[in-house]
């Protein structure tokens, strides 16, 4: 995925403005999981250069960060203590497939739904899994701001 090209080591959490805060951001999900605040995404990836740039992009477009989760066992967990809207998921999150981590999403008291950041070649298993949508590592950035609005929207 062609993002941002950052290399500083440090995982940014909590990106974005906050309610009450004006930082010229309008609200992306009106109506959001019923509170009427922006998207809140819980990104799980162990790669800090991959978490890094998607903080970045997705802070630059309003869309809040709220946790960054390196582990698929703490996964559900965490997205649901931090009301996320959608989480997004590193297929390869760690030394294996995030398959089972995906299902649990599904699963929970309160399913939320999960967008796999993967390969061609993983679409369909990713899919099979659970998963709400996909984000090919190759497509331009904007392909992962929609995927993340018509995920958010269909689940609020």
């Amino acid at each position: 995925m062609t993002l941002v090209e950052v290399g500083t080591g440090r995982m940014p959490m909590a990106l974005g403005g906050h309610p009450g805060h004006d930082d010229g951001c309008k609200s992306m999900m009106e109506g959001s999981r019923g509170r009427g605040l922006r998207m809140r995404v819980v990104l799980a990836t162990d790669r800090s250069d991959l978490s890094d740039a998607i903080c970045l992009f997705l802070s630059d477009r309003c869309i809040d960060v709220v946790d960054v989760v390196d582990n698929a066992q703490r996964l559900c967990a965490r997205a649901a203590r931090a009301e996320a809207d959608v989480v997004l998921v590193d297929w390869r999150l760690g030394a294996s497939v995030s398959t089972q981590a995906v299902v649990d999403l599904n699963r929970s008291d309160t399913p939320i739904p999960a967008i796999v950041l993967t390969t061609s070649q993983e679409q369909d298993t990713a899919l099979a899994s659970g998963a709400a949508a996909f984000a090919t590592l190759g497509d331009p950035p904007e392909t992962l701001i929609a995927t993340l609005n018509e995920v958010a929207r269909a689940a609020s």
